[in-house]
């Protein structure tokens, strides 16, 4: 008997990682829904069913999450407006018979967590608790191809990392390590029912380690220097990267598409150590352990940071 796995949000990094892994995989039947079904035509032209799915249209998940058994719900990028658009995509996999939802959460979520992603994942967790199906948590920490293309190359050219992080750690994971979790527990879902996992990298750093790292690797002296939030605020505002998301807004330079809100949250929950959290969950899903942050930096610092899903497919 098949497993009837529907990705939802399947045109995006993630999601073709995770395709990718499970289209040739005995027992599993895949629908890929995404907004944009034609950047998933060549998916469709190898006889993978493909629909055209929106968080934020109700009426169309009906159709796109039919006749599945397990929803990957890939988390929406709409900051603020991610918790209204899950609860439809709960209630159409509600209403479409799924009967199991693994999420796609962030580490360190808790009720006091300062992140304003960390708010909408706490919401979305309690609500599919709350759901009456089937679930799991995937807590994802700070990608590693992150702090390596976003974080570290930059800081190897000026000499300074700057951040609002404090003397908080953190445990940076790979995107492939990520993916394969998924596929993983997607695979068998029914061993996973109910469970948390925290999807850390191999080790916990403070930001000063990850700038020795990456000195290191870049073959330069990289300081890291704590700043205010204010600071980072003023920062960003002077490079013209917009306070509040907008699905709409250009990418960055350094090709990315996040406003400044998140990102010096995110610093701020760090400095006050929530996330400070390593595990084995990825090796005990997975049956490998995860990749270093030194190993990924060294196999994506010459890749611009929107680039590096184009080069694993």
């Amino acid at each position: 008997m098949s497993e009837k796995v529907v990705i939802s949000g399947a045109s995006g990094d993630l999601g073709r990682r995770v395709t990718a892994l499970l289209q040739q995989e005995p027992g599993v039947e895949l629908t890929l829904v995404t907004r944009t079904p034609e950047r998933l035509a060549q998916k469709q032209a190898k006889g993978i069913t493909v629909r055209r799915g929106d968080y934020s249209e109700p009426e169309s998940l009906d159709t796109a999450f039919a006749g599945g058994d397990v929803l990957f719900l890939i988390s929406g990028l709409n900051l603020g407006r991610r918790v209204p658009e899950h609860r439809n995509a709960i209630a159409a996999a509600k209403r479409a018979g799924i009967r199991h939802i693994v999420y796609t959460s962030v580490g360190g979520v808790q009720s006091g967590n300062p992140a304003l992603s960390a708010k909408d994942h706490y919401q979305s967790e309690l609500d599919l608790r709350e759901s009456g199906l089937a679930y799991t948590f995937l807590r994802n920490h700070l990608y590693a191809e992150i702090v390596s293309n976003i974080w570290i190359a930059p800081a190897a050219t000026t000499g300074r990392l700057e951040l609002a992080a404090g003397r908080g750690s953190l445990s940076p994971i790979g995107k492939e390590d990520i993916a394969r979790s998924a596929a993983a527990v997607l695979r068998a879902s029914e061993h996973h029912a109910g469970a948390v996992y925290d999807i850390t990298g191999p080790e916990l750093l403070t930001v000063a380690e990850i700038a020795k790292i990456g000195s290191d690797v870049y073959g330069v002296p990289i300081e890291y220097v704590p700043v205010t939030a204010e600071e980072r605020l003023a920062y960003f505002d002077s490079v013209g990267i917009p306070r509040t998301y907008d699905p709409s807004m250009a990418l960055s330079t350094d090709g990315h598409m996040w406003a400044s809100d998140e990102l010096v949250t995110a610093d701020v929950s760090q400095a006050e150590d929530f996330q400070a959290i390593l595990t084995h969950h990825v090796k005990q899903i997975t049956g490998r352990m995860p990749e270093s942050l030194r190993s990924v930096m060294e196999r994506v610092k010459s890749v611009r940071y929107d680039q590096i899903g184009a080069v694993a497919q």
